[in-house]
């Protein structure tokens, strides 16, 4: 198995030579930062008939697991509302310690495609699919050639609204909040830490867990890697098995596809729909 942890504009070049010498595949995230790269993936991956996984590790929290189940068996009701909030500090000093860090070029986006997208993973994990998006976006404080500060208005293709957004320049930062409100409950994760659990009747044993969340705020590097060997694990078994893992090719690609329809509402300042 290779493990791709190179800049993210890199990813492609490296996974395409792994998959074409029959290696299986992790790759982090993003596991590409165009449409093309990702077709391209696509192609070598199915031409040699190996195993790719895209690091999501939050889909592997408690926290996450739990939400999806109760949406899934109905207790929240119909899904009105879906949103995500990611509302990171990271320093000019962050930027400046890699050459690829805040372009264009390698890091395919800001705050939204580096730190954001796993925020837009999980939302679209637990809400749905989208159906359209309206993004304004902007760098107001960061010496950077992306954006350092972004929000989307987006519609889920059940009906529900919401909003995305992502900034890398507020202080403190705080931990990322999502929340998922229904006809007949409401649920609030900070990180991957259920906070609210407001649903009527509901007996979940311990449902609400404390917050011991490790803070991705402010320290890029204070980062749990619990959630992380629960996904390489899951690829092993992948592998033994001869099964999908979780997170295979298509899993992985849709937060990208998200985000770069994002970042096209927010050039042509439009609404765009994702099967535009």
């Amino acid at each position: 198995v290779v493990n791709i942890c190179t800049p993210s504009g890199y990813h492609a070049e490296v996974v395409i030579k792994a998959a074409k010498a029959g290696k299986h595949i992790i790759v982090e995230k993003p596991m590409a930062i165009t449409k093309e790269q990702l077709d391209s993936i696509e192609d070598a991956c199915r031409d040699s008939n190996i195993i790719l996984s895209s690091i999501s590790q939050n889909r592997f929290s408690r926290g996450v697991t739990i939400t999806r189940r109760a949406i899934e068996e109905g207790l929240l009701g119909r899904i009105l509302c879906a949103d995500i909030y990611m509302k990171y500090n990271r320093t000019q000093e962050y930027y400046d310690s890699g050459s690829w860090r805040g372009t264009k070029r390698v890091d395919g986006g800001g705050a939204l495609m580096n730190q954001g997208i796993h925020g837009v993973d999980l939302i679209q994990y637990l809400a749905g699919s989208l159906k359209s998006v309206y993004a304004l976006s902007k760098t107001l404080v960061r010496r950077i050639e992306v954006e350092d500060t972004l929000s989307a208005v987006v519609e889920y293709k059940s009906g529900a609204i919401g909003v995305i957004q992502a900034t890398t320049s507020v202080y403190p930062g705080y931990p990322r909040r999502l929340e998922i409100n229904g006809e007949k409950g409401s649920i609030a994760l900070e990180e991957t830490s259920i906070v609210r659990w407001d649903i009527d009747n509901s007996k979940y044993e311990d449902i609400v867990l404390q917050a011991s969340f490790i803070s991705s705020t402010a320290t890029p590097t204070a980062l749990s890697t619990a959630e992380h060997r629960n996904q390489i694990s899951d690829v092993i078994r992948a592998i033994k098995t001869k099964t999908k893992p979780l997170i295979d090719f298509e899993e992985g690609r849709k937060a990208v596809d998200i985000i770069l329809v994002i970042y096209k509402s927010a050039e042509e300042k439009r609404t765009v729909f994702l099967d535009d």
